[in-house]
């Protein structure tokens, strides 16, 4: 349940605890290490640039075995051979590396659907004005109407469920568009991904960041 008294979200500077990712997909292997690095351990060592499938965390890995682009590593297996060195931003990713995102982001949304269409079942208002849905691409107030109705009937089953019923085409895409948008740290709310604070000019510093984390609480 998510009925709880307090709000639904974490605003930044509030305690927290520090996520972890336990599997993650390779979005870019490089075999000789890359040059242009901002880290040094990594200018002329392999290493790869990897998404976890919990938070969305854009990571680099040190490595002991070549990988595969769009391979799934167990992190917390030593048998992969991956140690994460750096939580790292999109900025940082390589050219390939942005490529692969928005593949294997679809990934991870078609491994974790039961996950997010509960997100449609259960979202909630995050104020008065705007309901978490209305964070999605294309979704107005008029789906958003359409999406509350529905889901008051019956609850949806499936992303075919919510697209059938409610007219919303390739929900997928829908939803790889908004976490992209917060990988790329575009809005103020984390529906899925997690903040990362990283070293930014002091005018970005002072942008309110607030972490939903609708994935985190319908585990």
């Amino acid at each position: 349940m998510m009925a709880e008294n307090r709000r639904p979200y974490e605003r930044k500077g509030e305690r927290r605890v520090e996520r972890r990712e336990k599997f993650a997909y390779v979005l870019d292997y490089l075999r000789e290490g890359n040059p242009l690095d901002k880290h040094k351990i990594h200018k002329n060592r392999p290493f790869a640039q990897l998404l976890g499938t919990d938070y969305f965390m854009l990571m680099e890995a040190s490595t002991i075995k070549e990988l595969q682009i769009e391979e799934k590593v167990d992190l917390e297996d030593p048998s992969f051979g991956v140690k994460v060195d750096f939580i790292i931003s999109y900025d940082d990713l390589t050219s390939v590396a942005k490529d692969t995102l928005n593949r294997v982001i679809k990934k991870i949304i078609e491994e974790k659907e039961k996950l997010f269409v509960e997100f449609f079942n259960k979202s909630e208002p995050l104020t008065l004005k705007l309901h978490a849905l209305e964070l999605l691409p294309g979704i107005g107030k008029k789906t958003l109407r359409e999406i509350l109705e529905e889901r008051k009937k019956k609850p949806f089953e499936s992303f075919k469920d919510i697209e059938n019923r409610t007219g919303i085409k390739n929900i997928i895409d829908i939803i790889a568009e908004r976490i992209l948008i917060e990988i790329e740290r575009k809005d103020k709310y984390y529906l899925f991904a997690y903040p990362i604070d990283h070293k930014k000019p002091q005018a970005a510093q002072q942008q309110e960041i607030i972490y939903v984390g609708y994935l985190e609480k319908l585990k």
